[in-house]
């Protein structure tokens, strides 16, 4: 029998969150930790910020960030690289669900492998739900010249504070959970873990209340205030054209107004 206690799940993580182990890997552990206490709620945040989040589930606000609009293309005589446009460039029918704002739904590994290869470039080509159908369109409306790509072009910097704030929320929930659950109680309960992380992580409702239950000292907490966040028609419809990350390399162009490519037939 060892003479020594053995750290508990709760512990490794708060050493992991410490010592600057990779989100990835505490993530792991979060996830057997939710399987240990019964909480399918924290288990199923923890996977999606590993393996990333599907269409169709709810994206954590921390996820979304600004990147401008950018285009490829080609017209005569020249050749546009990453120029800027403004969402009020777009057709009609795309302005009230395409803007700056960009749902980030990679794993974690993926969003820190992108800022680690383009660390020199500074910024992620990212590809949109429906950009492809957007390209069709444009095209179609020009006389000359044609559009090959349009995307958000999202700073390496902005992917780095998404991944801080994964890593602020997962310390917050432990602290959260410290102390909530009695000195002698190991583990959180299945309860106490989802509450904490509907608090903490989806910024639903104020801070916990703590309620002392029962002589035992069982204690809950009690978010308030949950919302949703609201689909968007053009996504919904675009959803199966899917997205791609790629290096959005710093080439040299011919930089055209954007309205000289917008010649109606």
């Amino acid at each position: 029998m060892s003479l020594f206690r053995q750290p508990t799940v709760m512990e490794k993580i708060e050493d992991d969150i410490l010592t600057d182990k990779p989100l990835a890997t505490i993530l792991r552990k979060v996830v057997l930790l939710g399987g240990r206490i019964g909480s399918a709620e924290l288990r199923a945040w923890a996977s999606s910020e590993l393996r990333g989040y599907r269409d169709g589930e709810e994206l954590p606000r921390y996820r979304t960030v600004r990147a401008p609009l950018h285009i490829d293309g080609a017209v005569p005589g020249g050749i546009v690289h990453h120029q800027p446009i403004s969402p009020t460039d777009l057709p009609d029918f795309a302005r009230p669900d395409v803007d700056e704002a960009v749902p980030l739904r990679l794993g974690v590994a993926e969003i820190a492998r992108a800022v680690d290869d383009y660390q020199d470039e500074r910024v992620v080509k990212m590809q949109m739900p429906g950009a492809a159908i957007l390209v069709k369109y444009m095209n179609s409306q020009m006389r000359t010249g044609r559009v090959v790509d349009l995307y958000w072009a999202v700073s390496t910097v902005a992917l780095a504070g998404v991944l801080d704030q994964i890593r602020s929320r997962l310390a917050e929930l432990v602290a959260e959970l410290r102390a909530v659950a009695p000195a002698a109680q190991d583990l959180p309960t299945a309860q106490q873990a989802t509450q904490a992380l509907r608090v903490v992580v989806r910024g639903r409702g104020s801070r916990v209340t703590v309620a002392q239950a029962t002589a035992g000292g069982t204690v809950t907490i009690r978010p308030t205030d949950e919302g949703a966040e609201p689909t968007s028609g053009f996504w919904t419809t675009a959803r199966s054209v899917g997205a791609g990350v790629v290096g959005l390399f710093t080439i040299a162009g011919v930089l055209i107004a954007w309205w000289q490519l917008q010649v109606v037939v």
